[in-house]
């Protein structure tokens, strides 16, 4: 069985006008696909994204040319214009010129909701002739109702071969909690204050037979369908999850750009009151 520890990479954070932020995914990214295969019309979604090439999904997306669907709740001129310069700097990187149909590809403005988010999948996979169990890549990552989005999906039936979410790792890990839907955007300043517990994502994960495969540090947990999962090594949250500040800033050292910090690692820890904000699920 495979250990995807063994291949984190970073391959194509700079590909861009501005280098894009990076976990090693990308090397995990290419050994599960290499491993599992993928589809013939390759499609992938990540939502509260801006970048025009994919953040957690570069990889996947330049390596295969693939189609996308990304949204974000806004963009902004600046960002729309790094989009095409990020595409240009493709093609000169690659001698490529067939990245240029990404410019017709671009992140969207969505203000993602779990009323809204099967209508929208389905709107775009009719357009794209995708099916609900064809996409190669699903990623979530809105730092907030991130939990009842992914519920909604699976509930719905879409069942992505390999499926990435957020955790938050400030929040306790043997804890089911997720901040709520109705009180979204205004609980606390505190930036700490966001997203779902590891134990509430996996829980929801196995009950529709997803089994993880990789953790990204504080970051994001893969997550692949029951057919996939006798190729890899399920990995112990325990050894993963960063208990300190200092573990923290030990696998941003190792992992991710040069100065990076996660916006919440200065923020003080979460108070008992801070707790009993987010749902337990």
């Amino acid at each position: 069985m495979i250990d995807l520890n063994d291949y984190r990479k970073n391959i194509y954070f700079n590909y861009g006008v501005k280098e894009c932020p990076h976990y090693s995914e990308d090397g995990v990214i290419e050994k599960f696909f290499n491993e599992i295969g993928q589809e013939e019309k390759s499609f992938i979604v990540e939502f509260g994204e801006t970048r025009s090439l994919g953040t957690t999904t570069r990889a996947f997306r330049i390596g295969n040319l693939s189609r996308a669907m990304y949204f974000v709740g806004s963009i902004d001129f600046y960002s729309k214009i790094l989009n095409i310069l990020d595409i240009f700097k493709t093609i000169f990187l690659t001698k490529n010129i067939k990245y240029l149909k990404f410019i017709t590809n671009m992140p969207f403005v969505f203000f993602v909701k779990p009323d809204n988010i099967v209508n929208l999948f389905d709107k775009k996979l009719t357009k794209e002739n995708i099916s609900r169990k064809n996409i190669d890549i699903l990623t979530v990552d809105i730092d907030s109702y991130d939990y009842y989005c992914v519920k909604e999906l699976l509930e719905n039936n879409f069942t992505p071969r390999l499926f990435i979410v957020e955790y938050n790792p400030n929040l306790p890990i043997d804890k089911a909690l997720s901040y709520p839907i109705k009180e979204a955007w205004s609980l606390s300043k505190n930036r700490k204050v966001y997203g779902a517990s590891y134990l509430a994502m996996n829980n929801l994960m196995e009950k529709f037979d997803y089994k993880l495969v990789h953790i990204s540090g504080f970051c994001n947990l893969f997550y692949c369908r029951g057919d996939y999962s006798k190729f890899f090594i399920k990995p112990d949250i325990n050894k993963e999850h960063p208990k300190s500040k200092d573990d923290v800033i030990e696998f941003v050292d190792l992992y991710c750009q040069k100065g990076f910090r996660p916006s919440w690692l200065e923020e003080p820890e979460l108070t008992n009151k801070e707790l009993k904000l987010f749902d337990k699920v």
